[in-house]
C-alpha cells in the first residue's frame, strides 16, 4: 500500500536551472547580445518556518551556517534577504545537481530559487531583477544575463544597453556535450579583470595596459556580434551556422583575449574544444566567465554523446544537455 506524501506545514520551495551561454558572454555588464539556453539540472530551496539557518552540499561537503558570524558560501542568502528587506528567518535546505563554479550561473540559480520560495507571487521579471541586484550586493561584477536566464528557463536572444534589457524567447532544438572541470575557475577574479580593463581603468602610460582594453572591447564587441547570427541560425535551424558562431567566439578567446590575460589561459580548455571537434561538434567553445571552467560542444538534436565520450576520455565530468524550442 503506499503511503501518503506528508504535508510540511509552511513549506516553501523555489526551483531554478542553470544556464548554458552559447554566445555573448560579458555583454550583460558590457553592453551586447547574448543567446542563452536552459539546463536541465537545477537547484531547489526547501523552506519551513523557525529559527534561521541553512544547509547544502557543495563539491561533496555538507555546508552550514545559522546567521552568526561570516557567511562564506552562503553571502547570497544574506544578500537576498537583505534585498527583499526581510530579516534572517527559516530553516533552509539546498539541494540539486547543477554543478556550482563551472560558468552555469549557479550563483543566480541559487538566488532565483530563494527568491521564488521566499515571493511566490513575483513574476518572472521581477524574479530576475531582485537576484541580480542580491548578486551585486556580494560584491560581483556581474550583468543580468544569468538572473534572466535562470528565470526565464527558455532559450533566450538578449540584449544589454545599460540597465535596459530586451529579452526574447527564441525557437530552436540542438544538443550539447558539456564538459566541467575538476576545480572551479575564478570567476569574480576573471569578471574584475576585464570590467576593469573594458572600463578603461587603467595608467594611460602603461603601453600594455592599453593593449589589453583594446583586445577585452574588441573581443566582447566580437562576441555580440557572432550572438546575433547564431540567435538567426538557431531560430532557422540552421545548426552548422550556429556551430560557425561558437567557432568564431573560441577563436576570438583564443587569439584576442589569452595573450593578453594570463587569467583565461587554459590549456585544458583548448584540448577539450579540439577534441570535440575531432567528434563530430558543428562547433566548440568555451561557455561562462572564461578558463578551465566548462566546455560545450554542439551537435543534432539527440546526438552528442561522441561529444560526451570525448570529453569523458579527457577526464573531465561529461553530459549531454538537449535544447528545445521556447515557442
Amino acid at each position: 500500500m503506499l503511503s501518503r506524501p506528508v504535508a510540511v506545514p509552511g513549506l516553501q520551495e523555489g526551483t531554478a536551472p542553470g544556464r548554458i551561454c552559447l554566445v555573448g558572454e560579458h555583454n550583460d555588464w558590457a553592453g551586447g547580445s547574448a543567446l542563452t539556453v536552459p539546463m536541465d539540472r537545477a537547484l531547489h530551496v526547501r523552506r519551513v518556518p523557525g529559527p534561521f539557518g541553512v544547509s547544502a552540499l557543495f563539491e561533496g561537503r555538507v555546508h552550514t551556517w545559522d546567521g552568526a558570524g561570516e557567511p562564506g558560501i552562503f553571502g547570497l542568502f544574506a544578500a537576498v534577504f537583505e534585498t527583499l528587506g526581510e530579516p534572517l528567518s527559516g530553516a533552509h535546505v539546498v539541494g540539486g545537481d547543477l554543478p556550482a563554479g563551472r560558468g552555469f550561473s549557479s550563483s543566480a540559480a541559487l538566488c532565483v530559487a530563494l527568491i521564488r520560495a521566499l515571493r511566490p507571487e513575483l513574476d518572472t521579471p521581477a524574479v530576475a531583477e531582485l537576484a541580480y541586484q542580491a548578486e551585486r550586493a556580494t560584491g560581483s561584477a556581474c550583468g543580468r544575463m544569468d538572473p534572466l536566464a535562470c528565470a526565464w528557463a527558455v532559450p533566450l536572444a538578449l540584449r544589454f544597453n545599460g540597465d535596459a534589457v530586451i529579452a526574447e524567447p527564441v525557437s530552436g532544438r540542438c544538443a550539447l556535450a558539456v564538459g566541467t572541470f575538476p576545480t572551479p575557475r575564478d570567476t569574480r577574479g576573471i569578471l574584475a579583470v576585464l570590467s576593469r580593463h573594458h572600463r578603461g581603468d587603467i595608467d594611460l602610460r602603461d603601453w600594455g595596459a592599453l593593449a589589453r582594453v583594446g583586445a577585452v572591447r574588441g573581443a566582447l564587441e566580437g562576441f555580440g556580434v557572432q550572438a546575433g547570427f547564431a540567435t538567426t541560425a538557431l531560430r532557422d535551424h540552421d545548426l552548422r551556422a550556429l556551430g560557425g558562431a561558437m567557432d568564431t567566439c573560441q577563436e576570438i578567446y583564443e587569439e584576442e583575449l589569452v595573450p593578453e590575460f594570463p587569467e583565461l589561459r587554459a590549456p585544458g580548455l583548448f584540448r577539450a574544444v579540439r577534441a570535440l571537434r575531432a567528434a563530430g561538434a558543428l562547433g566548440a567553445k568555451f561557455t561562462g566567465a572564461g578558463g578551465e571552467g566548462s566546455v560545450i560542444g554542439l551537435y543534432p538534436p539527440g546526438g552528442a554523446q561522441p561529444g560526451v565520450r570525448a570529453l569523458d576520455a579527457l577526464g573531465l565530468r561529461a553530459f549531454a544537455v538537449d535544447v528545445h524550442s521556447a515557442v
